[in-house]
């Protein structure tokens, strides 16, 4: 039975994935490296410094530690610049909504992501009152698909990983869940809700019709 629901920040709550999308292809550019939809979806997810790499695969040079923390500090600035204008419209259709509902059920509530910057994102939105926990990337050594990040969620909350549920839009969001040992929800896929506004997850809950979209656990 489902007592917790963890969920992913970028583009599932918060339309923070545009800011991330627009960081990475200047950075790209002033680097003189390719950047595509296709590219940034092997990026989603992972923590900053692991994005760097596989950024950088493409480079036809090999770069210093100074210069891939450089160059990290770097995408983190211009990423910053852009979630200073995030604003309650930033937040996406029937997240609120949704987090509320499940906290009425008694259901936890969490917030499990790769980025640094989460917490400070669900603090200028105050968002953070609608979670029981939040964990980002300043609290784990690894990111995703490694299952740290929801492993320390479910113990935070106090909750076996085999009653929580993850809320995932992303594959290594989906590989990080299964590995954790959790059934995971994904927002976008091929055969799943494109987001929280096209279901009812609080009714789906209550009436344990929720089986036939989820994956693992």
């Amino acid at each position: 039975m489902i007592q917790a629901v963890i969920f992913n920040l970028d583009g599932v709550l918060v339309r923070t994935d545009a800011c991330h999308y627009e960081a990475w292809k200047q950075l790209a550019h002033e680097q003189g490296l390719p950047f595509n939809d296709a590219i940034f979806r092997t990026l989603a997810g992972r923590k900053r410094m692991d994005s760097l790499r596989v950024l950088l695969k493409k480079a036809e040079r090999s770069y210093a530690p100074m210069e891939l923390w450089a160059l990290s500090a770097r995408k983190n600035d211009l990423f910053n610049d852009m979630v200073l204008k995030l604003n309650r419209d930033s937040i996406l259709p029937g997240a609120i909504d949704t987090v509320s509902r499940l906290r009425e059920m008694g259901v936890k509530t969490a917030v499990a992501s790769s980025s640094e910057n989460a917490s400070g994102i669900l603090r200028q939105l105050k968002l953070t009152p609608l979670f029981d926990a939040v964990v980002d990337g300043q609290d784990t050594e690894k990111g995703k698909p490694d299952p740290e990040v929801f492993l320390l969620a479910a113990r935070k909350l106090r909750m076996p990983t085999s009653e929580c549920l993850v809320i995932e839009n992303t594959a290594v969001g989906l590989d990080a869940a299964r590995q954790a040992g959790m059934k995971a929800l994904i927002l976008g896929g091929t055969t799943g809700p494109e987001g929280l506004k096209d279901i009812d997850l609080p009714g789906m809950l209550r009436e344990d019709t929720i089986g036939q979209y989820l994956i693992g656990g």
